[in-house]
C-alpha cells in the first residue's frame, strides 16, 4: 500500500505544476492585454474640452455677459484653458482645435490644420467634435452656440 502513496503523490504533482503552469500563463495573458496597448481617450478629451467651454459661455441657460469681449487673443485665458500641458513631448498647442460660433461671431484657437482632418477615417485621424447649445441673455434674446472641438494627440493615443 506505500507504494501506491507515492505515485499517487507524483501523478498529483504533475497536476499541480500543469494547473501551476495555465494559472501563470493566464496572468501572463491579462496583463499584457491591459497594458500592451495604450487607450484612445482623444474622443473623450474633447468632449470635456467642449464641456468646459460651454461652462463658460452659459451659466444655467445663460449666455456669459462678457462673451462679445471673448476672441480668439483672450479665449483661453478668459475660460481658463492651456493648450500647452504635454511637456513631455514638446507640443505647443498644435494639438488642440476649438472653434465656437455665437450669432455670427467666431472664435478659432488652436491649429486650424486639424479642421481639414474632421472627415478622414482611421486608426490616426484626430476625433471631432460637434456640439450645440442655446442660451439666453438678460434680455431674452435667444443664442445658438455651436462648438468644434478636436485633439490630435496620435504619438501618444494611437
Amino acid at each position: 500500500m506505500q507504494k501506491n502513496k507515492k505515485g499517487a503523490e507524483k501523478i498529483i504533482s504533475v497536476y499541480w505544476f500543469a494547473i501551476l503552469f495555465i494559472v501563470a500563463g493566464a496572468m501572463v495573458y491579462m496583463v499584457s492585454s491591459f497594458y500592451g496597448k495604450p487607450y484612445d481617450v482623444r474622443e473623450i478629451e474633447a468632449g470635456l474640452l467642449t464641456n468646459k467651454i460651454a461652462e463658460c459661455l452659459s451659466v444655467e441657460g445663460y449666455i456669459n455677459e462678457n462673451w462679445g469681449n471673448l476672441n480668439t487673443d483672450n479665449f483661453l485665458d478668459q475660460c481658463g484653458l492651456d493648450f500647452n500641458t504635454e511637456e513631455i513631448y514638446s507640443w505647443n498647442d498644435d494639438q488642440y482645435y476649438i472653434e465656437v460660433n455665437i450669432s455670427e461671431k467666431i472664435i478659432s484657437v488652436g491649429n486650424t490644420n486639424l479642421k481639414g482632418s474632421c472627415f478622414l477615417q482611421g486608426k490616426n485621424a484626430p476625433p471631432c467634435l460637434e456640439s450645440s447649445l442655446y442660451a439666453i441673455d438678460l434680455q431674452d434674446n435667444n443664442y445658438k452656440i455651436n462648438i468644434l472641438s478636436i485633439v490630435r494627440k496620435t504619438e501618444k493615443n494611437v
